[in-house]
């Protein structure tokens, strides 16, 4: 059931994607791209692409640019970016002065041991394990902390007596109660801003109207506020969207199977497909459409229609899309994803770049029995090889060598005969002889079926002896017969 119409995003919003470049662009943060991108084409805004870096140990140019090559895939162009936060501590350093001289931060010079067992006595004593720093050393403690060679870190001097309510367009009003929020680090012992610091100035300095994400951010986001308050400016307005389970309901993970955008694309889903099921993942536009072009999803989307609930992911619902946009492809369409596709995979590098052609004759019959595009090999891989038999192919035909001996062979005669090698052809002659035999379609052909290609999973027979050509077709049905014959005992 769709969700019901909340509160919308009408004006131009000016949105951001801050990925942190340690790893794959996973289906999460795919997603946030996405609900991100659809905004700003929806409304006419600004679509910013920030590399929230600070984590310089995990932090990696392959990560970096493994996330422009997710995102190009699936068609998220951004409109301005990359910033990176790694080439931005000028910025921090200053707002950190800033805030510096407003009051609104203080240096702490405790140790982590130290608030650790404050936290722990809190705990003792069934209060929440909120730690805040001292404010009034003496000059003399402060020289003996810098004798001793520790350096302060810098909290927010959170009102314990405030609270902070968030308007939000999915879960609505959320309020945060300041006595549960701790005294926050923003610069740590080196001047290194923290996440909650670098996240607060980036998004008022690139003046974000509107900030979508997770809803694992949701505590973040009256930390932030505080922050840009108390730089002068005003926060954006937040959406955070529900987490993505696995179809387990637990949070999705490697466990459920492909989970970056990248996996995905070469497992062989196209990027419509990716594209549909990421907007479908916490969101719908009514409680009966189901396939969206991007066009329809750019012009339909609203933050309105985000549910509250977890969506969860499922690579078999993905399977159905997928298979579901081949069909709508049409043979050139097909064939062009499925060439792309193949090329990447290192496809033609095995055969040879002539191998194209009769990839692209071979889509007719491959197109509707795909799923995706890594099941072409399964299919129709035998076109480009020497006749490899798959043993248990063979025990099925061995399983009754008289019949399969009365079908490879009637079924050799009159292809043999044929005059032209045309699929119309053949099928007029082997539905013939299946008439004159008696037998039933898959008893007489599953035999020629294997003969010709080693398995029982290929493309249709009367396709496949037209895709093989007359030479190698019949060499293969005769050396099959030959091998029947030897087996043959009256």
């Amino acid at each position: 059931m769709a969700p019901p119409q909340r509160r919308n995003i009408t004006t131009p919003a000016r949105v951001r994607f801050a990925p942190s470049p340690t790893g794959l662009l996973h289906v999460g943060g795919a997603r946030t791209a996405l609900f991100n991108w659809l905004v700003a084409r929806n409304t006419g805004g600004t679509f910013v692409l920030r590399l929230e870096d600070t984590d310089r140990e995990r932090s990696t140019s392959e990560s970096e640019q493994q996330i422009y090559r997710a995102m190009e895939w699936l068609g998220l162009d951004w409109d301005e970016g990359p910033y990176r936060q790694s080439e931005r501590g000028e910025v921090y350093d200053e707002a950190v002065a800033a805030l510096r001289a407003a009051g609104a931060v203080y240096a702490s010079w405790e140790t982590e041991e130290e608030m650790d067992a404050q936290r722990a006595a809190a705990r003792a004593d069934k209060r929440a394990p909120v730690v805040r720093g001292r404010r009034d050393w003496s000059d003399e403690d402060v020289a003996r902390f810098e004798a001793e060679g520790r350096r302060p870190v810098w909290r927010f001097a959170v009102d314990p007596e405030g609270r902070t309510v968030i308007d939000d367009y999915v879960r609505g009003e959320v309020t945060f109660e300041h006595s549960a929020i701790e005294d926050f680090v923003v610069a740590r012992s080196d001047l290194t801003p923290t996440y909650n610091l670098a996240a607060a100035v980036d998004d008022h300095a690139m003046g974000i109207t509107h900030a979508l994400r997770g809803e694992d951010h949701l505590s973040n986001t009256p930390k932030q506020m505080m922050v840009i308050r108390a730089l002068g400016g005003t926060p954006p307005e937040y959406a955070h969207i529900p987490l993505i389970l696995g179809p387990d309901k637990k949070r999705l993970s490697k466990r459920h199977g492909a989970a970056s955008v990248e996996e995905l694309r070469d497992a062989g889903y196209v990027r419509d497909a990716v594209v549909n099921a990421l907007a479908l993942l916490g969101w719908s536009y009514d409680d009966k459409t189901t396939r969206f072009t991007v066009e329809e999803l750019i012009e339909k989307f609203s933050v309105g229609r985000i549910s509250r609930s977890p969506a969860v992911f499922d690579l078999k619902k993905l399977d159905h899309i997928n298979g579901r946009v081949l069909r709508t492809l049409n043979d050139q369409q097909f064939a062009d994803a499925l060439v792309e596709w193949l090329r990447r995979d290192g496809f033609f590098t095995r055969h040879g770049d002539e191998a194209e052609d009769l990839v692209r004759r071979s889509v007719p019959a491959v197109k509707r029995k795909m799923t995706r595009l890594n099941e072409y090999e399964t299919l129709a891989g035998w076109l480009f090889t020497d006749l490899q038999m798959d043993p248990e192919a063979w025990q099925g035909i061995e399983a009754d060598v008289k019949l399969s001996l009365q079908c490879v062979g009637t079924g050799l005669g009159r292809l043999e005969a044929l005059p032209e090698w045309t699929q119309p052809e053949i099928k007029h002659a082997l539905q013939d002889q299946l008439h004159i035999l008696g037998s039933n379609a898959r008893e007489f052909l599953e035999p020629l079926r294997i003969s010709l290609t080693g398995s029982t999973i290929s493309t249709g027979i009367y396709e496949s002896l037209d895709l093989m050509g007359r030479e190698e077709s019949l060499r293969r049905l005769r050396l099959a017969l030959s091998r029947l014959a030897e087996l043959w005992d009256p």
